[in-house]
């Protein structure tokens, strides 16, 4: 009988994966650290946003600007007088307050003084209100006017020319929320008004207006 060769054992050797293990775990980290720079990019991005909002807040909505008044129109009525170059009158004149701020502007009661050649010789009363924001308040204002004596040019020319000073004084509210205003966010700012007005003692109108900016 033929011996049978003994055939001898085959060692079988797993393939390593200790490479594409390797290969993986870096992918993976690749991966992570691109997810944190997008993380900080937009950390970055949103704090430069940040900064410029409340830049823009700090130069445009909490700067406080003073309000501007000036009379818009002016009516005369009850004119009386020309003999002996005295004059009274009723001066009916409407007023602008324009508020250019991002806060209510609310003012207190002051007066309208109407004066000729420097002696005052009227007042009107300008009651206490308020400006909304971003808005101009019209306020009508009544002045008894008496005794102006004309100068002998005003006589010759029929043009009386009067002058009209006013002093607005109140707060500026910037923040408002649930109908509160807080204290904290009210400037106090104020106004001055200075306007000379020309008024024709024949057609008794106000035919000429210059207010100061």
């Amino acid at each position: 009988m033929d011996e049978k060769a003994e055939i001898a054992p085959v060692n079988l050797y797993p393939r390593s994966t200790d490479g594409l293990e390797s290969a993986t775990m870096s992918y993976d980290d690749e991966i992570r650290r691109k997810k944190r720079r997008k993380r900080l990019v937009y950390i970055a991005a949103f704090a430069v946003f940040q900064t410029v909002v409340i830049l823009v807040f700090a130069l445009v909505v909490m700067r406080v600007r003073a309000p501007e008044v000036e009379i818009d129109s002016a009516a005369v009525e009850e004119l009386s007088g020309g003999a002996s170059s005295h004059y009274n009158m009723t001066i009916v004149a409407r007023l602008k307050i324009k508020n250019k701020n991002f806060g209510d502007y609310k003012y207190e009661r002051t007066a309208m003084n109407i004066s000729h050649g420097g002696v005052t010789v009227g007042e009107g009363v300008i009651l206490n209100g308020k400006a909304e924001a971003r808005d101009t308040e019209t306020v009508q204002v009544t002045a008894r006017v008496s005794s102006v004596v004309a100068s002998s040019n005003e006589t010759s020319s029929g043009i009386l020319v009067l002058e009209s000073k006013a002093a607005l004084r109140g707060k500026v509210h910037l923040m408002k929320m649930w109908g509160i205003h807080f204290p904290m966010m009210k400037k106090r700012k104020g106004a001055q008004m200075n306007c000379v007005m020309e008024i024709n003692l024949a057609s008794r109108v106000v035919q000429d207006m210059d207010c100061d900016d």
